[in-house]
Parts: C-alpha cells; structure tokens; sequence
C-alpha cells in the first residue's frame, strides 16, 4: 500500500518569507542545538554524491555520512570524526569542499550565489517552535574531482546544492526532492513536505515548501498556506502543490537504487522526475533526481 499525506491550508499571522534571502554564512555552526546537518549534493557524470556531516550533541557524536552511486556500486558508508569537521582534511565551506571515507574522496570548489531557501512561517523560527531550522542554497555549482576506488571523475561547474539544518531532533517523517540537473537547461527545484513536531512534542505538524527557478522565473510556495498532497511508495510517487490563485505544480518521481541512510531514512540520487504545472510539463530529470522517504517511529 502507498503512503497519502493531505497538508490543508492554515491560517497564519503573516506572510511567509520569500525565498531569496541575503547572503550570509549559511553554514555557520549552531552549538547550543542537539542536531545539526551540513551536506552538499552533486551529480557528475557516472557518479551521483552525497556527502553529510552531522553533529549530534546529546550523544556528544560527530558522524561522516557519505552516500555514492557509481559504476563500482551503490554504497552508503559511515565514520565518527573527532570533531565536526577537520580543517584542510574533511570540511565544507561555501567555497570549497574536501574529504575522503574509505575508497570515496572528493575535492571541489563550490560557486554558491546568494540565492538561499529559508522557509519560515512567522514566527515559527523566532520562537523554534518546528523541528528544524533549514538554510539551503539550490544554485550551487563545483569543479574539482570525485574518486571512488579506480574511478575518477573530473567535474566542471556541475550543478549542485549545499544545505544547513539544525534543532532539536528530526522531524518524524519526510518526502524529499531536489533535483539541479534537468534536461533543460538552468532549471533546479527542491521540495520538502514533512510532519514536525511543535516545541519538541510528537504532534506531527505538517509543513511543506516548493522552490522551483526555470526560465519563468523564480517561485517559492509554502504549506501552509498552500495545500500539499503526497500519495505513493518511494519506487512511484506524486507531489500535488495547490497554491491559491495559481496552477496546481505536480512532481512525478520514480526511484530506484535506495541507499539506507540510517534513521529510517531511504535515499536515491539517480531518480526520474517530472514536473508539471496543470497540463504543461515544464522539466524533466532522467537518472539525476534526489529522492527521499522518511518513514515514522525512528528516533532522532
């Protein structure tokens, strides 16, 4: 059976913010939070990476996640650093990134735009009321090299994206999607629709937001108050966005070659996805899809 999320419009005092912010350290660290997520991803070529660095304060544990797809296979692989990150061995910046785990190693210079997704329902973020707080950059491009085993892959200007999560704990389940590389060209969407918990209580609050930069322009669509619906498995789903006054945007995704990122979570970066907006298709990705499933009753 697949899964169905209906996410109904809510009234709020506010407007939400946009999604274009200034430009700022994104990736400056939160220490006082329990949680905390750094990870970039990238697709180039025959390899598809994602790269987490994540810091998880209350069991005093800083972890490595590096998640690869390749011609040597499909491999998730985990490391505990004695520290966040390790300067001029295994950190990102939004200039530049650099590691290595096991066989997989990696060494790019990031062009990150002040282009920044910070969803925000007034005053949700003042008062930490949600799970997390996210600052993501979607317009992200790297040059450098991914190696894996004998592999290596020189990359130039590939589209990529660079993000920043922090807070209490994970919000209990997700859909995510985030794609920089479709068949056409300069196009890059990212689209999370979640349940959180409010001020740490399991009450799963559903939110949601769209960003989508094609040649229309940029558009950035939260839930509330837009109405979200989610019905599927993570093999064949479908992201329905209601905005008011507007066209309904579907995201029709197809997944394979899950990775096990712990957590509950499921993740491919080779997925198909396409995007439509009433009858129109505005973009398709074939092969270079991030898809993500989230299922409830994991811990933080």
């Amino acid at each position: 059976m697949g899964d169905t999320l209906k996410f109904r419009s809510l009234q709020i005092p506010r407007p939400a913010k946009s999604a274009v912010q200034p430009a700022h350290n994104m990736l400056s660290a939160h220490p006082s939070t329990a949680l905390e997520y750094r990870f970039f991803k990238l697709n180039a070529g025959p390899v598809a990476l994602l790269v987490d660095w994540i810091a998880r304060r209350k069991q005093n544990e800083n972890m490595l996640r590096v998640s690869i797809h390749s011609p040597h296979g499909r491999i998730v692989l985990f490391d505990k650093l004695s520290a966040p990150m390790i300067a001029g061995q295994n950190f990102i910046t939004t200039r530049r990134t650099v590691g290595q785990l096991n066989d997989i190693a990696w060494d790019l210079d990031i062009e990150c735009d002040d282009e920044r997704i910070e969803p925000d329902i007034f005053p949700a973020k003042l008062l930490r009321m949600t799970d997390l707080t996210l600052v993501s950059a979607p317009l992200a491009r790297f040059t450098g090299w991914v190696q894996h085993g004998s592999l290596r892959v020189e990359v130039g200007r590939a589209p990529g994206m660079i993000s920043h999560y922090w807070g209490r704990q994970l919000p209990q389940e997700w859909w995510w999607v985030s794609v920089n590389q479709f068949e056409q060209e300069d196009v890059a969407l990212e689209c999370i629709v979640l349940r959180s918990g409010l001020w740490g209580i399991p009450i799963g609050l559903p939110l949601a937001y769209l960003y989508l930069c094609d040649a229309n322009g940029r558009r950035f669509i939260l839930s509330p108050p837009a109405q979200v619906q989610v019905k599927g498995t993570p093999e064949t789903f479908e992201i329905q966005v209601q905005p008011s006054r507007a066209k309904t945007i579907t995201l029709k995704a197809q997944g394979s070659e899950y990775g096990d990122l712990g957590d509950g979570i499921l993740n491919t970066l080779v997925g198909d996805l396409e995007v439509w907006e009433g009858n129109r298709l505005l973009a398709r990705a074939n092969g270079t899809a991030g898809l993500e499933r989230r299922v409830p009753g994991h811990g933080s």
